[in-house]
């Protein structure tokens, strides 16, 4: 296996819902960007662990914005991963607005503002829809020797991602609360992206 830059593990005391979760942080800086880790337990080499790929989504979880479930979806894989004792969470920086970056995902804000839907509003803006690369996960996962995991996931084309990694999964959802400021969001997922939710 090619050699990682990585820093840790270092002790991360998380607060999710007004209780401490201890987990290991990590970061991995591989040639297309940075990604955090969090590690629950010893997972080195274990099978079907919990594991979360997560998109950066800074109006998400710098500022709690409600238009996407983002935030919640991520409270959401660390409690759960807190309940089972061990698991994988891998915070992808470089994947902010679908990987167009935060200049672009604030322009895509302004044209859902106007009353374009999220599809229209990154093709008005001469965008990808969706330009997250996930190539450099399989490194992470290697890392870890992991073969078999449990992907915390509602999304098509990640399961597809991984699989490809020549990984063994099993899907597990994660159904965040559907409000009136999410659904439009949520539903675009649904109809035009496939997501896997009820």
């Amino acid at each position: 296996m090619k050699k990682i830059n990585m820093i840790g593990p270092v002790r991360l005391p998380a607060l999710i819902k007004k209780q401490i979760a201890h987990f290991k942080l990590y970061l991995f800086r591989l040639p297309k960007g940075d990604y955090y880790v969090l590690e629950k337990g010893q997972i080195t080499g274990k099978a079907w662990p919990l594991a979360r790929i997560h998109s950066a989504c800074n109006t998400a979880q710098l500022f709690h914005s409600q238009r996407c479930d983002c935030h919640a979806q991520l409270e959401m894989a660390m409690q759960k991963i807190q309940r089972a004792r061990q698991g994988l969470i891998i915070y992808v920086v470089n994947h902010e607005g679908r990987g167009v970056g935060a200049f672009n995902h604030l322009r895509v804000y302004q044209k859902q503002d106007e009353g374009l839907d999220t599809i229209a509003s990154y093709l008005a803006l001469g965008l990808p829809v969706d330009a997250r690369d996930y190539s450099e996960i399989k490194d992470i996962f290697k890392w870890f020797k992991l073969s078999k995991i449990r992907l915390l996931t509602n999304n098509p084309k990640k399961i597809a991602a991984v699989e490809n990694m020549r990984i063994k999964i099993k899907r597990e959802p994660l159904i965040t609360k559907l409000h009136k400021y999410n659904k439009s969001q949520i539903e675009f997922r649904i109809k035009k992206l496939g997501h896997l939710i009820p």
